[in-house]
């Protein structure tokens, strides 16, 4: 009887809280964000300001490459052609994958954003994101969402950005980097910091800042998973981050009062 009751006080003492739910996962209401040293681990860095990991294995690339183009099949019929999506990217929460963006933001570009760009960026907490999905071809299609060949040198409206290739299937389509927008490279956008070959499964992240471009796919489709975060306690709470990527003085920006 002495043993059971030590037993039993041993249980009571140890007895924990019921695991949380896969929705108060993606409903953010519990931390399951991963140490930065283990995301470290598996990270290289590619170039200044650029760094790679595995995100997707194969399997997952090809499933999600092929429900974007059922996506995009179906959106022909009438009744969704208000959504336009073979003729654009096809963004995530419209086509129910939002939760998918909220594992890689909290999963991935936080702590990686709070490791490596947390002084650069002048970041507070990534708080908001947005992913969608855009295709490039040799023959851009409607069809496939594959709605261009190549793209030019830019910045992303972001602080920090995820890009994983999900179709490996094509030639050319290199990603080139050319420096931070606010620095003397990438003020004058002409000096290549370094080009990657993308590789199915595998994540760049960089900051919004950094001016990139896709060069010509001259063969095959190339898919590409995108996820834009940003941190409104940050910069964007005291500049207009389209007046400053721009340097427009005045009134005549497209986010102010006179445009909306």
């Amino acid at each position: 009887k002495k043993n059971m009751k030590k037993q039993k006080s041993f249980s009571n003492k140890t007895s924990r809280p019921p695991p949380p739910t896969f929705e108060d996962v993606l409903q953010g209401k519990v931390n399951v964000e991963i140490d930065p040293a283990q995301l470290e681990e598996i990270m290289e860095q590619e170039m200044f300001d650029v760094y790679s990991l595995p995100v997707f294995t194969e399997e997952f690339c090809i499933k999600l490459q092929q429900y974007i183009k059922q996506v995009i099949l179906h959106s022909e019929r009438e009744e969704f052609a208000h959504l336009n999506l073979g003729r654009r990217i096809v963004d995530l929460d419209t086509v129910g994958l939002g939760w998918v963006n909220d594992l890689l933001l909290h999963l991935i570009m936080r702590p990686i954003a709070r490791l490596l760009y947390k002084s650069s960026e002048t970041l507070d907490e990534l708080d908001w994101r947005q992913g969608y999905i855009t295709g490039y071809a040799a023959t851009p299609s409607q069809e496939t969402g594959t709605t261009r060949h190549r793209l030019v040198s830019h910045t992303d409206d972001s602080e920090i950005t995820l890009n994983i290739c999900v179709g490996d299937n094509f030639e050319g389509g290199k990603l080139q980097f050319r420096g931070l927008r606010g620095t003397d490279e990438g003020n004058h956008g002409q000096t290549l910091i370094g080009d990657f070959q993308p590789r199915l499964g595998t994540a760049l992240i960089h900051a919004g800042r950094h001016l990139h471009e896709v060069t010509q796919v001259t063969g095959g489709e190339r898919y590409a998973y995108i996820v834009w975060a940003r941190s409104w306690g940050g910069s964007r709470s005291q500049t207009c981050p389209c007046c400053w990527l721009n340097r427009r003085q005045g009134n005549s920006c497209i986010c102010g009062a006179r445009w909306n």
